[in-house]
């Protein structure tokens, strides 16, 4: 292993898709909150705090990311978690509400999957604010997170082959440390 190939820093999350559909349900969620549920309600200061712990934790995982797949691994769970718990506000305001949920069945189920499977933009879907009723709100909310969390799942798993194929970071410096000392301080090879 050669000194550029350890603590390489990865792709910016920015780039990433799962956060930026993290990015959408924050801002969704944020907008939702202002028209929908009363500030003194604890449920707004939880949903919001949710969303941003999705988001936020995405971002420090990935920040944390050459160093550490464990902090990695660790941060996006914690990401995952709080989309849950997210998921599950927005599954009792429609409960409790009425509002029915899209299942496979419905007529415009697999065209919402389409769209946020081809839409991870935040300006795209609160260009929709404006257009959509609760009902297609709410179900359009399950659908990001949902496949958002179906995403930190898949990266969590991409962390752990990762990790099992190149080892850690003290592992790769050790084997950098190592391939330097066996290419450039042996006098003999000079």
């Amino acid at each position: 292993m050669s000194i550029e190939d350890f603590a390489r820093s990865k792709t910016s999350y920015r780039k990433l898709y799962v956060f930026q559909k993290s990015e959408a349900i924050y801002d969704l969620t944020y907008h939702f909150l202002q028209e929908h549920i009363a500030k003194s309600d604890r449920t707004f200061d939880q949903m919001l705090q949710a969303a941003r712990s999705g988001k936020q934790n995405i971002v420090e995982g990935r920040s944390d990311a050459a160093s550490s797949a464990e902090m990695e691994i660790k941060l996006f769970g914690v990401a995952k978690g709080s989309l849950h718990e997210l998921l599950n506000d927005y599954l009792d305001y429609m409960r409790t509400r009425n509002i029915p949920i899209w299942q496979s069945d419905h007529a415009r189920y697999s065209s919402l999957l389409a769209v946020c499977k081809t839409h991870n933009d935040t300006a795209y879907y609160t260009s929709l604010i404006s257009k959509m009723n609760d009902e297609e709100y709410c179900n359009l909310m399950l659908t990001l997170i949902y496949q958002t969390i179906h995403m930190l799942e898949k990266m969590i798993d991409k962390v752990k082959s990762d990790f099992l194929k190149n080892g850690g970071i003290k592992e790769q410096m050790y084997r950098a440390r190592l391939n330097y000392r066996n290419n450039n301080l042996d006098p003999l090879k000079k």
